[in-house]
């Protein structure tokens, strides 16, 4: 289990991640017909480091109960919460902001289809 503490100090010497993106062999960007929302990555990504969601809810300054609704899916990543996810994770702010503007985009494109 990796404590808070040790959480804080690993990510002294961060380094951001690269904006990455699908392309097709003709370097045209490739788009997909699912998403995730960035609160199951995050899941995915405390249960991978063995950190408890309380404690990282704590260090995030949310309240549980606003941190589990983001978790499945039912609150939005806000910029403010990307920054401290890149100083905890040591994973990008713009990352995170990607993800759920990709996530946000896909539901109003789908909303748009059952329209027409």
């Amino acid at each position: 289990m990796v404590s808070c503490h040790n959480l804080l100090t690993h990510n002294t010497n961060r380094k951001i991640m690269s904006n990455y993106k699908v392309v097709n062999p003709r370097g045209k960007e490739i788009f997909t017909d699912v998403t995730i929302h960035p609160g199951e990555i995050l899941q995915m990504e405390l249960a991978a480091r063995n950190i408890k969601k309380m404690e990282f809810a704590e260090l995030l300054g949310m309240k549980p109960g606003h941190f589990s609704e983001l978790l499945h899916g039912k609150r939005h990543v806000s910029a403010i919460t990307a920054l401290k996810l890149e100083k905890l994770l040591n994973i990008s702010a713009e990352y995170w902001m990607r993800v759920q503007v990709y996530h946000d985009l896909f539901v109003e494109r789908t909303k748009e289809l059952k329209v027409a």
